[in-house]
């Protein structure tokens, strides 16, 4: 056989670029609005921030209820609200401007400086909750409280550090100020390159060829649609697994993400062959590439634009995340990679508080009956003192005796009469000696005026 009666494989340039693009389309229906729901009005529970001005602030929306409607805090809760999903309080549907107030809280010290009360009687027996993640959201409409439609509930993806399905949902009564369990939330996790990678694909660029590239030549004329490629290089993704060569019949299959798979057919008698090499398009590094990398970039201008908005809000989000990893981190209270993103669902079935909690056990093992000083030993008196443990995200406040773990790490802070924060770190309880009595125990005292949460922050952590 000769060289006329073959297609060939042979090195040659190119400005063509060949892709294809297909989109779906989507439609959403809304949903019915349900019968009318009656409700009754809750009294307003007062939490008590031991320290006002340091108060965990809310983040206000403005939204239109008759729309759904997707929010983001500031931190990175998703808020999700379907249509109708507010009632006044002769149950009727709110038809206008609704103003939402959120904020969460996701370790102790937001638990502290919000004043929200954490203890829990487990069938007479007082605990406090180790929480996986709490919200709360408060709906006004012209300044009078709105009610959760029942019928169309609002649901929050909040950040937590748990996967442990142990936990439970609670909301705190606003009539006699107790935690209700309410069931369970739903627990999803990911990492940052799988939700990268499972955004909406798009087509290779070009590459700049190499000497491995190749173009295809049919001498036959026996197969046009070879034609489309007879300028066009092509470069092997993996050389080692590329085997074709010239051949009696040459095959181009283009694949997904501006992969080709290029196929020679080899006949000898009965005998059939076949060779794949899969292949990105290729071009001479200059005006061939420059004039198929235009041609790409307006092709694929409007896909690539949205690829990007997409691919920057999945980092962004993820920042958030590892901000808070961060905070954890800095306060001891889980030990997190970071590497996967935990997302725990609550549904709203009340405004105000919405809690992920487990009841636990005070801590045991050690025990102090303080009589509180200052570093030069004179008396102090101390209010809403409380004990943070390393692994325990969780506060036990104490009115008078200490009991704590003194295998575990350990913070315990209160404030004084002046509202200055007295503390006491790890290495300094492990000073203190457990004995029945009273006994001095000496607390620093941090001087200077605390102005943000990054400060107590700093002291404490």
């Amino acid at each position: 056989m000769t060289k006329k009666t073959k297609i060939q494989i042979l090195l040659g340039t190119s400005a063509i670029l060949i892709a294809l693009l297909s989109l779906r389309d989507c439609s959403c229906s809304r949903t019915k609005e349900k019968t009318k729901q009656v409700v009754t009005s809750n009294k307003k529970l007062l939490t008590n921030p031991p320290i006002p001005s340091l108060d965990i602030p809310y983040q206000t929306f403005t939204i239109d209820p008759s729309q759904p409607n997707v929010l983001y805090s500031k931190h990175g809760a998703k808020i999700a609200i379907p249509v109708n999903a507010f009632l006044d309080k002769d149950g009727n549907i709110i038809k206008g401007k609704v103003q939402l107030s959120f904020r969460e809280f996701y370790n102790p010290l937001d638990f502290y400086l919000a004043g929200i009360p954490m203890e829990f009687n487990d069938n007479g027996v007082e605990k406090v909750f180790e929480s996986a993640g709490m919200v709360e959201l408060i709906a006004k409409s012209n300044n009078n409280e709105l009610f959760v439609n029942p019928s169309n509930k609002i649901k929050v993806d909040l950040y937590s550090w748990t996967k442990s399905k142990d936990f439970n949902l609670y909301d705190l009564d606003k009539t006699t100020g107790k935690w209700i369990e309410k069931g369970k939330d739903s627990i999803s996790s990911s990492s940052m390159d799988n939700e990268l990678n499972s955004l909406p694909p798009i087509p290779s660029e070009p590459k700049v060829a190499t000497r491995a590239s190749f173009t295809i030549v049919d001498e036959t004329k026996m197969y046009p649609e070879i034609e489309a490629y007879k300028n066009v290089r092509f470069e092997p993704i993996d050389l080692n697994k590329c085997k074709i060569s010239d051949a009696f019949e040459m095959k181009v299959k283009p694949l997904n993400n501006g992969i080709y798979e290029v196929t020679s057919i080899v006949s000898y008698g009965g005998l059939r062959k076949e060779n794949k090499c899969n292949c990105y398009l290729a071009f001479e590094e200059g005006q061939d590439y420059n004039n198929a990398l235009k041609i790409y970039q307006k092709k694929y201008g409007k896909l690539l634009k949205e690829r990007k908005l997409f691919s920057d809000k999945v980092k962004f989000e993820w920042y958030k995340y590892f901000g808070l990893i961060s905070a954890h981190k800095v306060s001891q209270i889980k030990a997190l990679s970071g590497e996967e993103k935990i997302v725990r669902s609550l549904s709203i079935n009340n405004f105000g508080f919405v809690n992920c909690d487990l009841p636990t056990s005070y801590p045991n093992g050690g025990e102090i009956n303080p009589m509180y000083a200052d570093e030069s030993g004179k008396p102090i008196s101390l209010s809403n003192v409380v004990l943070v443990e390393k692994n325990t995200n969780a506060l036990f406040k104490y009115s008078s005796t200490i009991k704590y773990n003194p295998e575990n790490e350990n913070i315990l802070w209160g404030l004084t009469k002046d509202n200055q924060l007295a503390y006491l770190k790890n290495a300094d309880l492990r000073l203190i000696k457990s004995k029945p009595g009273m006994q001095k125990v000496q607390m620093h005292i941090h001087r200077g005026e605390l102005k943000t949460y990054e400060d107590i922050m700093k002291v404490l952590f």
